[in-house]
């Protein structure tokens, strides 16, 4: 299954739940060893006992979705085996920069084993929070300022997997940020450090215009066929240009979706195989999303 099809199923499953990488925002002039990929790297290393089973896999989800009460017990050992990962994670999200390293020149096939740690070392960070919340609110705010840091550098120089797992995990701190501000009288200085973490992502969190370059320029290298691989033929990528410049203009005016989607329909084959006409539909209302509850949280911390 090629990448983009496997972003339909992802999209759809947030629902329910590529031109090279370029420098990212603090990497030109950076010094060796602020990457900030490299310490999570050494954070998904550390990580102990992941291997749930697969009530605990759903049980640890809902949690982290909002849909499940969080137990303190239940994952009380978990945390505590995990907690050099998860500060190992913090150290990381001090540098100035992340840059995973995806070599789009592999085109679909290019790894993105960093993607699925992510998710984990994240969805961690979260229940750590709720742990927190409950007995150490300073604690449990610094926890929730790192972890939208590292839920926004997940996303950094990938594709819409990226940033739908990006959205994923910021969707899930504030969450708890919102719980925090509601049940605690947080200080000058606490709710200092919310602001300043939000400040750090920017006002969506997620650069999703980049994301959607970046999944359909993978399009213009090779791809894998049934008959070899193969490259767009000049019709195909004058199409694309055109679904890019369409599928940018959506995440931002959600009007020209209509136009987008007949745009794919109709465009030379494989486009409409690769990309399913549903999906922009489904980015475009992720994006708003969280875009929405950034802004409701910032309000509570005015």
């Amino acid at each position: 299954m090629n990448i983009l099809r496997r972003i339909a199923l992802v999209a759809l499953a947030v629902a329910l739940l590529a031109a090279p990488a370029m420098p990212q925002s603090g990497e030109m002039g950076a010094k060796p060893g602020e990457n900030a990929a490299l310490r999570y790297w050494s954070a998904f290393a550390q990580m102990q006992d992941m291997g749930l089973t697969d009530s605990q896999a759903k049980e640890l989800y809902r949690i982290v979705e909002g849909t499940a009460p969080f137990v303190p017990s239940t994952f009380k050992e978990l945390i505590a085996r995990n907690r050099p990962a998860l500060e190992t994670m913090a150290s990381g999200t001090e540098l100035p920069y992340c840059d995973w390293g995806i070599d789009y020149r592999l085109g679909p096939m290019a790894p993105l084993d960093h993607v699925g740690k992510a998710a984990q070392l994240g969805r961690l960070n979260v229940l750590y929070a709720m742990q927190l919340e409950m007995n150490d609110p300073a604690a449990a705010v610094k926890t929730l300022a790192v972890g939208l840091r590292f839920s926004h550098d997940v996303a950094s120089g990938g594709t819409l997997l990226s940033a739908l797992l990006a959205k994923s995990l910021l969707m899930a701190h504030l969450r708890v940020m919102a719980s925090v501000l509601q049940k605690k009288d947080l200080t000058a200085g606490e709710r200092a450090t919310l602001r300043n973490a939000l400040a750090r992502i920017g006002p969506d969190g997620v650069d999703w215009q980049a994301a959607v370059k970046r999944e359909l320029a993978v399009l213009r290298g090779p791809l894998p066929t049934a008959d070899g691989v193969k490259t767009l033929d000049p019709q195909a990528l004058a199409a694309l240009a055109r679904i890019t410049h369409l599928y940018v203009s959506a995440l931002s005016n959600p009007s020209v979706l209509p136009e987008l989607q007949k745009t794919i329909a109709n465009a030379p084959p494989p486009l409409p195989h690769e990309i399913p006409y549903s999906v922009p539909k489904r980015v475009v209302e992720q994006k708003q999303e969280l875009t929405q509850e950034l802004a409701s949280v910032r309000a509570k911390l005015r």
